[in-house]
């Protein structure tokens, strides 16, 4: 009995073929992929949104502290160990300052270290921080891609004007999730450990000089891993729990929507 092959014209057609489906579906399985990472990103903000308002329930509706006064100077603008219980030989005063870390105040409400790492993120070393010079040990997995709106460092829920324009939890530092620590993003310069660090509006006669909590800054450095999160956008948790993808425009050449763009 004579055996058929396929001739070479038959293979080409369905190299080809094979070819033009590839084609079609890989750029399908990518979106698919990246909307998934969203939908997961978003779980975790709103997770983290309805863990703050129960925070609120609890403390007189006064959002989570992350400045403590610290050796005379309050502890702004510091990577914190995440969980606090990692840090090395802390003296009193410095581990009340880390367990008063928003990351690790909230964790009765959260349980869950994962919350913290978008699945869009990458993560980078910390190898220079104030409490703990050195990386965290092996048996610490944390991932940190979210930050904490400093701004709103003790500030009482009702002087919030537009909850739902409010930004609480972020990317603020772009597509870098620190290994082990965490970090407030804006966070403020407060200079007198006799006041309160907490954010006061502009007003007439009231400069940066003349109360505390007045100078804030927001981070850039994403070590050089870019902000693009989620397509051209991250996903923020606002101050009445919601949580919703926000496209940046950090590029732009002219002032953006501060409401929508965070790093306006």
């Amino acid at each position: 009995m004579t055996k058929r092959a396929f001739t070479l014209i038959e293979l080409l057609v369905v190299i080809a073929i094979i070819a033009i489906l590839a084609a079609i579906l890989f750029p399908v399985f990518a979106r698919a992929k990246a909307a998934a990472k969203k939908t997961t990103a978003i779980s975790n903000l709103k997770q983290l949104g309805t863990s703050v308002h129960i925070y609120l329930s609890d403390y007189d509706d006064v959002f989570p502290i992350t400045y403590t006064p610290l050796q005379g100077f309050y502890s702004v603008d510091t990577l914190v160990p995440v969980p606090g219980t990692w840090a090395t030989s802390p003296t009193p005063e410095q581990q009340a300052a880390i367990d008063s870390f928003w990351a690790n105040n909230i964790q009765p409400y959260v349980k869950n270290l994962d919350i913290f790492n978008d699945p869009g993120s990458s993560r980078v070393s910390v190898t220079s921080a104030k409490f703990n010079p050195t990386a965290p040990p092996a048996s610490v997995s944390s991932q940190l891609s979210y930050t904490y709106n400093g701004l709103l460092n003790g500030m009482q829920y009702g002087a919030v004007a537009s909850p739902s324009q409010l930004i609480v939890y972020w990317n603020g530092r772009g597509r870098a999730a620190l290994a082990g620590y965490g970090h407030a993003n804006p966070y403020m310069f407060c200079s007198d450990v006799a006041q309160p660090c907490q954010y006061r509006p502009a007003a007439a006669g009231c400069g940066s000089s003349t109360f505390n909590g007045a100078q804030s800054r927001a981070s850039r450095n994403s070590r050089g891993l870019g902000y693009d999160v989620h397509t051209g956008g991250i996903v923020v948790t606002n101050a009445d729990s919601s949580a919703k993808w926000r496209r940046i425009g950090i590029n732009s050449t002219a002032p953006t929507d501060f409401t929508k763009d965070p790093f306006n």
